[in-house]
């Protein structure tokens, strides 16, 4: 006998709409946890399950998803992306800062032909710019003298926005130009508007909103992107004036800052993982170089990077909004199925989902580094990058930069093993110090991290990263400029 379906466990807090917004933009896994935390206490009997929880984001009714389950079928199921809207979703907080059309807020049918182009468009970039990729992490190492203490995090950032400048728009580091100083400035203005808790614009001779400021910056980025694109300036080729705004408008995502941050967050976990953390007392780095096959130590790369991604996305979830009415049925049979009614929006939230016992085992939490290498398996993928027809586009793009960031500092660019005459890198902690348990569970490296020590020692929006720096000695053997 089919159960009837029941809301999202939770109801309506009776803290206002501001201090809830506060609460879930200082770290959304706290504000999400209490809330499962009291699920939990009201149902010790479900305490391990994934039901989606209620809450209140930007004072609308929210359906908080954490099961691995649930996020796969609203992804990737057509039944279930046929009731979803981004565009909605995302009207009020990216719209106006991302104009349209741009495959983020298209939804479908439009965006099945729209994606199909743009993946036209960016399969060539992906097979040519690993030689771009070296030679611009090599500069980045060869700027910082060997053995200096830096901030892993913000090395990464500046490495990210040099990545992601030169190739979306040719930017030649060497030369200013329109600087990139400006560039960075302009979308760190965005990001301010689009996340600001002020949604308001205002613009008075004595005082501007953030809103106002960062709606000013997008009409700038988007004229300087537009002549970059008319001017050849760009790798993608256009053939009339509506492609060119296409282009830019795309652009605007592409080299944004959101996007630079994402990059550093993912580049940042990935270099921890790669030289700090140890299996059996030994770094991964170690492991890898000591593999004698060029295809072994390239698996062995592809399995750590999907493990960080799992454990670490960039992006901790993704907002939609429900069409008509939703039902998300359970595979226990002491859990009803729940309703998602028309108008609620769903908050896929992709470090819970990550984490889920019921797909990754007893192992969720943990990372293990070799879990993606397995002849006859294939361990379902984090959720870094989406999933299904709205995946992002640049997801490929991004796993080639990672890998190449990796083959770079290892010493094995073009297959070659490296030796003791490598161009090689080492990254480690300062002595006696350790990572905060925070950080740690953000890694995997700690299983069972308290929601207050996450919320302490980590910032998740916009993406996640160690929220005091991460101080780390670099060596390497690249020479100085």
């Amino acid at each position: 006998m089919s159960q009837t379906p029941v809301l999202p466990y939770g109801s309506p807090t009776t803290i206002s709409g501001l201090s809830e917004n506060f609460s879930f933009h200082s770290s959304p896994e706290n504000f999400i946890t209490a809330r499962v935390l009291a699920f939990q206490k009201a149902h010790p009997h479900l305490a391990d399950s994934r039901i989606p929880i209620r809450a209140k984001v930007l004072n609308r009714n929210v359906a908080v998803i954490s099961s691995y389950d649930h996020v796969r079928r609203l992804l990737c199921d057509e039944t279930m992306t046929a009731c979803l809207s981004s565009s909605q979703a995302y009207d009020e907080l990216m719209a106006p800062f991302f104009p349209p059309p741009n495959l983020l807020l298209l939804d479908p049918p439009d965006h099945q032909d729209h994606k199909q182009m743009w993946l036209g468009r960016m399969a060539p970039l992906n097979g040519k710019i690993r030689p771009l990729m070296q030679g611009t992490i090599r500069k980045h190492l060869c700027s910082i003298p060997s053995g200096s203490v830096i901030d892993l995090y913000e090395s990464m950032k500046t490495l990210s926005w040099q990545i992601l400048l030169s190739i979306f728009i040719h930017k030649d580091e060497g030369r200013e130009g329109v600087g990139k100083a400006e560039t960075e400035g302009l979308h760190e203005d965005l990001l301010r508007g689009q996340f600001s808790l002020f949604p308001v614009s205002i613009n008075t001779p004595f005082w501007r909103s953030p809103r106002s400021k960062g709606l000013q910056a997008r009409k700038t980025l988007q004229s300087l992107l537009l002549s970059k694109v008319t001017g050849g300036k760009c790798p993608f080729a256009i053939n009339n004036a509506q492609e060119g705004q296409d282009v830019a408008n795309h652009l605007l995502l592409f080299t944004s800052s959101l996007a630079a941050k994402a990059l550093a967050s993912l580049l940042t976990a990935l270099l921890l993982n790669l030289f700090v953390f140890k299996e059996d007392e030994t770094a991964l780095s170690t492991k890898i170089c000591a593999l004698e096959d060029c295809k072994q130590r390239s698996r062995y790369i592809q399995s750590m990077i999907c493990e960080t991604e799992r454990l670490s996305p960039p992006v901790v979830g993704i907002m939609r909004r429900s069409t008509q009415d939703i039902v998300l049925g359970s595979s226990r049979e002491m859990v009803r199925p729940t309703l998602i009614p028309k108008g609620w929006d769903l908050w896929l939230y992709f470090v819970g989902a990550g984490r889920d016992p019921s797909e990754f085992a007893q192992t969720a939490e943990n990372f293990v580094s070799d879990r993606y290498l397995g002849a006859d398996t294939s361990p379902s993928e984090g959720l870094a990058f989406g999933s299904g027809p709205k995946a992002c586009l640049g997801r490929d793009l991004m796993r080639i930069v990672a890998t190449t960031v990796v083959e770079v500092c290892l010493g094995q660019v073009q297959d070659a093993k490296p030796n003791e005459n490598s161009e090689t890198t080492t990254i480690s902690l300062q002595e006696n110090t350790d990572l905060p348990a925070g950080v740690q569970g953000w890694l995997g490296w700690k299983a069972k991290i308290k929601p207050e020590d996450w919320a302490r020692d980590m910032k998740q929006l916009p993406t996640q990263r160690p929220r005091k720096p991460i101080l780390v000695i670099i060596e390497h053997r690249f020479p100085s400029p």
